[in-house]
């Protein structure tokens, strides 16, 4: 339902078989419609699609009637994908395992797999369905036409209009026990289930019964499709042993970013229309006459029938006039509204400006001048959009970890891949993901932290793990490990000999240096 978010769908069962799996996703198609169709309206409504909606229709000038769309939906949308999706999540070694060997070259492999199966396109499309449908899905297989070079598995997004995951009430993490990708061909459905065990092929072929005999649109699919699984195909063992289908989604509601803000949005595009009917009304002007007498014409209808009328001028003509009486001037002028047309704009303005911010869009330019760093990203609205992403960021997360859960098993399947290959020992939980959204105000400001923190002797992985400054922080460590030990050492031998100077374990000027404004 549109400002609630997309329903997540449940079941009873805990485990899915041949017995239960047909009425499981017949269960689950009813409110998998509604997604679908709430995912249609959203990506329409981003791409312009937004009708006026008047109480009343226009009764005045009526054949005036602008219709100015103020897409400001797609520029909510276009920030997030930007500022949210702009870099490619990248996997690091986690900072508490225990035993290393061969994990740093294990995770960098798996980062160069995912490189592979083109990551960083498919993380746009993710992100584009994301931002304004509220969620989307992934789909892991193996790479059974696997050359040198290439990834051991492969991964796609799947567009949330075409594909579910139904979650288990049977256990306390409501964990996935079926995903389902699906096709419709002449009003029929397709549909490809899987359970941990098995791939199920499901038909639902729509019978000839009349929609409106259809009372309860709860049993639409039951009355009206015919539901089986497709012999030969009813039944194949799933080679991963694992669902490879994963829900991606950053809000628990699963709602997308300008969704609670649609009745604002769509007031604003009333406004900007009301106020250009205005404009061009007083453009049009109705033409207003005191005391002025026309000249009177006959006019002939087909049967002969004369009528004496007053010639009215058209556009374009000479009007002239004459006094209608003694003492009387005529007079022709346009009839206009006195609109007070900078009030109207600064007000539409002001309500554009607070939609923006409660979609926690800051400002992305700023004429005041006088303000910068901490105070100006507190002031225009950069430090609430970080705060908001961050919190986000921890959702990404726990959704890439159930991935990479699906491609190791993957990779482990794989008959390609051979036995010493360091991301055969590797787990889900030796990895972290690592999402970056650097800005330049932000550089200094994470060297000298990563800087200060080598200084008082933290390992070269917590550090870039913590503070995002690279975006492969395994193949740094790999590359330049060595020579931060050296340098560290040489930090400790010239501490014991002279006092440090405040600030020496700065190496330049960073946002600390600003005041924070008064809150």
């Amino acid at each position: 339902m549109i400002g609630k978010g997309r329903n997540v769908l449940l079941t009873s069962y805990k485990e899915i078989n041949s017995e239960n799996v047909i009425k499981v996703v017949k269960d689950a198609m009813k409110l998998y419609r509604q997604n679908a169709d709430d995912c249609e309206f959203l990506l329409n409504y981003a791409s312009g699609e937004q009708p006026l909606i008047r109480k009343e229709k226009k009764k005045v000038m009526t054949w005036i009637d602008c219709e100015a769309v103020d897409n400001v939906a797609l520029e909510i949308s276009e920030f997030w994908r930007g500022f949210g999706w702009g870099n490619p999540i990248t996997l690091v070694q986690r900072g508490d395992i225990k035993d290393k060997e061969g994990k740093a070259e294990g995770i960098s492999e798996l980062n160069y797999c995912y490189s592979a199966t083109g990551n960083s396109r498919d993380l746009q499309t993710m992100a584009n369905f994301i931002v304004k449908c509220g969620h989307c899905f992934t789909i892991v297989d193996l790479n059974t036409e696997w050359e040198p070079g290439e990834s051991y598995f492969t991964r796609d997004a799947v567009d949330p209009r075409w594909a579910f995951v139904v979650r288990s009430t049977a256990y306390t993490d409501r964990r996935v026990v079926l995903g389902a990708t699906l096709n419709v061909v002449d009003d029929d459905y397709f549909i490809t289930a899987y359970s941990k065990d098995w791939i199920y092929n499901i038909k639902a072929m729509k019978n000839k019964v009349e929609t409106s005999s259809v009372k309860d649109e709860k049993d639409i699919f039951s009355k009206l499709y015919s539901w089986s699984l497709i012999d030969g195909m009813s039944e194949i063992k799933n080679p991963l042993g694992v669902i490879p289908i994963t829900e991606w989604y950053w809000e628990p509601e699963r709602t997308g970013v300008f969704e609670n803000q649609i009745n604002a949005l769509d007031n604003l595009n009333l406004i900007a229309s009301d106020i250009s009917n205005g404009i061009e009304q007083n453009i049009q002007s109705i033409w207003w006459a005191n005391n002025v007498e026309f000249e009177k014409q006959i006019i002939k209808d087909d049967e002969g029938n004369e009528t004496e009328v007053v010639k009215k001028p058209a556009n374009g003509d000479w009007v002239q006039t004459k006094t209608a009486r003694e003492g009387v001037n005529p007079s022709i002028q346009p009839l206009v509204m006195d609109y007070h047309i900078d009030d109207m704009l600064n007000s539409f303005t002001e309500m554009r400006t607070l939609v923006l911010q409660k979609c926690h869009v800051p400002q992305r330019s700023d004429t005041s001048g006088g303000s910068s760093g901490v105070a100006m990203d507190s002031a225009s609205g950069w430090a609430d959009a970080e705060s908001i992403a961050s919190s986000r960021e921890e959702i990404v997360k726990g959704c890439q970890i159930d991935e990479v859960r699906v491609a190791l098993r993957a990779v482990k399947e794989s008959p390609f891949i051979n036995i010493d290959n360091p991301m055969i020992n590797l787990y889900p939980n030796d990895v972290q993901p690592a999402i970056r959204r650097p800005k330049n105000s932000d550089l200094a400001t994470k060297s000298n932290a990563i800087t200060t923190l080598l200084k008082h002797g933290f390992s070269l992985e917590d550090c870039i793990a913590n503070i995002p400054l690279f975006a492969d922080a395994t193949q740094v460590v790999q590359r330049s490990g060595e020579g931060v030990k050296k340098y560290q050492e040489t930090i400790y031998s010239q501490a014991n000999d002279a006092e440090e100077a405040p600030n020496a374990d700065r190496t330049m000027q960073d946002l600390s240096d600003q005041k924070s404004p008064n809150l």
